[in-house]
């Protein structure tokens, strides 16, 4: 009989999870609320069960008798699956670390505990402001604290801004609560982990690229990121002292960081789960021939094994920002460098002006032994703007 694995989230970013299962002859049991759940398709069994009715998924589970359970790339995912874990006896991060690493008020509290220099910071509950927010400099970043992929975030320059802030991330979150933080100018990067038993590995580096204010919507990431022996000496030594405060033991994580101006290391968040927009599905083991999502498996099933590296490569994704209209079609350039392109969007979908990251239509993925700068002719998504004759 089959090992049973349990994934919580049926989206497009759960795709490479549930093929790597089945690949590996676990048998799939994902459960997610059945509208755009394109992991039904694929998988063993599919349980039209929203990720947030822990409860049941729980009940569910007790009679599948799974080996492991696993999500990937989501924060609100990752807290059923610990949840659930923790019940049935399996492995998974606690649920101490769990609250840590899906709200971003508990996470920034506790690593100011521990001496993890960054931002000012103030919680705001119920839309009520709170008197600190006068001790505080602007530009303020203003989002909820239980959201991720850019959802509901405003960078604001004065006081006159932060009341309509405030209630766009509060429209966002699951609990209500928004946190406002001191922005940090830098450059962005992000940092890709496995650990073990507590044992923390470092997997890749990865270089940002986001919009410009107010939601600062990540477009494009590369691997390896460009950073000095000085750089990355820091860089390790603040990570690992930070997954250690967070009690991360087991599985992916997703560190966020800045270098500022005077080139200190300022941390901006850090998920307990491989990092969304293909990072850890994909790019870490086109850049250095780590399967990724095999060894979150292992972890989940109690297999796991010593990351090794055997390739030495560039990777990267792009996304794609079209004028806003009716999606038409696309036009794709072939490349020998591009390993993977998707659409997101369906024909005669409407794409919006683009805000958060879920509303990216498209996106491809190079590896090369170099940096590939991006070309707007590579992928092209056709739309039909609302001013257009033919409209």
């Amino acid at each position: 009989m089959k090992d049973r694995l349990v994934i919580i989230g049926a989206s497009y970013l759960q795709i490479p999870l549930v093929e790597k299962a089945k690949e590996m002859g676990l048998e799939t049991h994902v459960f997610a609320w059945k509208e755009g759940a394109v992991c039904q398709s694929i998988a063993d069994f599919f349980y039209p069960i929203s990720i947030t009715n822990i409860i049941e998924i729980l009940n569910k589970c007790k009679l599948i008798e799974p080996r492991g359970i696993i999500s990937i790339a989501s924060d609100l995912a990752m807290v059923a699956v610990n949840t659930i874990a923790q019940e049935l006896g399996l492995i998974s991060n606690s649920i101490e670390c769990t609250k840590l690493t899906t709200n971003k008020f508990f996470m920034r509290s506790k690593l100011f505990e521990v001496g993890i220099e960054g931002p000012k910071f103030i919680k705001i509950s119920e839309g009520k402001l709170n008197d600190k927010i006068h001790e505080m400099e602007f530009p303020l970043i203003v989002k909820p604290v239980d959201r991720s992929g850019s959802r509901g975030v405003n960078l604001i320059n004065n006081i006159n801004e932060i009341e309509k802030a405030i209630n766009d991330a509060k429209q966002e979150s699951w609990n209500g609560d928004v946190i406002v933080e001191e922005f940090i100018n830098g450059r962005e990067l992000s940092i890709e982990t496995i650990s073990w038993e507590g044992k923390h590995y470092i997997l890749q580096y990865t270089d940002k690229e986001t919009t410009d204010a107010p939601n600062f919507i990540e477009k494009a990431h590369h691997q390896p990121a460009i950073i000095n022996n000085k750089e990355r000496d820091e860089i390790d030594k603040l990570v690992i002292k930070a997954l250690d405060a967070l009690n991360i033991r087991y599985g992916a994580s997703h560190i966020e960081l800045k270098i500022d101006s005077e080139d200190k290391l300022k941390i901006i968040e850090i998920g307990a789960r491989m990092g969304g927009d293909c990072i850890g599905s994909d790019l870490v083991q086109l850049s250095t021939g780590y399967d990724f999502v095999k060894g979150v498996i292992e972890i989940a099933t109690g297999n796991f094994k010593i990351p090794a590296f055997g390739e030495k490569n560039c990777s990267g994704i792009y996304y794609i920002f079209p004028r806003p209209g009716v999606y038409e079609g696309f036009i794709f350039k072939k490349n020998a460098d591009i390993v993977k392109y998707e659409i997101l969007a369906h024909i005669s979908d409407y794409i919006p002006e683009i805000k958060d990251s879920s509303q990216r239509p498209a996106y491809y993925i190079y590896k090369s032994d170099h940096r590939i700068e991006f070309d707007p002719e590579q992928l092209i998504l056709i739309t039909r703007c609302k001013y257009d004759n033919s409209f």
